[in-house]
């Protein structure tokens, strides 16, 4: 497993894309299959799925998923994906969240 995770690594450095299929959804988020990488599990969790256009659903077991490789989690032997933009970027759910001046 160390060299299918050391390749893994290699073949998705952080901020390169990854593409995969849904094997288990969870609440928190979804595990993926990494195409080429099959022995290693990747992580999208639901803080880290921002899609444009909005999709509240996290993707179902089966479906196909492209994302941007936030981080190789070592502890874990897990790459975590990230899909669309980090939410703390996006100016809308700021202000949805009260980030306003409230000088209007």
């Amino acid at each position: 497993m160390e060299d299918a995770w050391e390749d893994a690594k290699l073949r998705y450095p952080v901020g390169s894309t990854a593409h995969g299929v849904v094997r288990v959804r969870r609440p928190f988020g979804v595990f993926i299959e990494l195409d080429g990488a099959p022995e290693v599990i990747a992580l999208l969790d639901i803080a880290s799925y921002n899609p444009d256009p909005l999709v509240v659903e996290l993707p179902e077991v089966g479906e196909g998923v492209f994302g941007e490789v936030a981080f190789h989690d070592e502890q874990k032997r897990q790459i975590r994906v990230r899909v669309g933009a980090p939410f703390w970027n996006d100016d809308a759910g700021r202000a949805d969240m009260g980030g306003g001046s409230g000088a209007d």
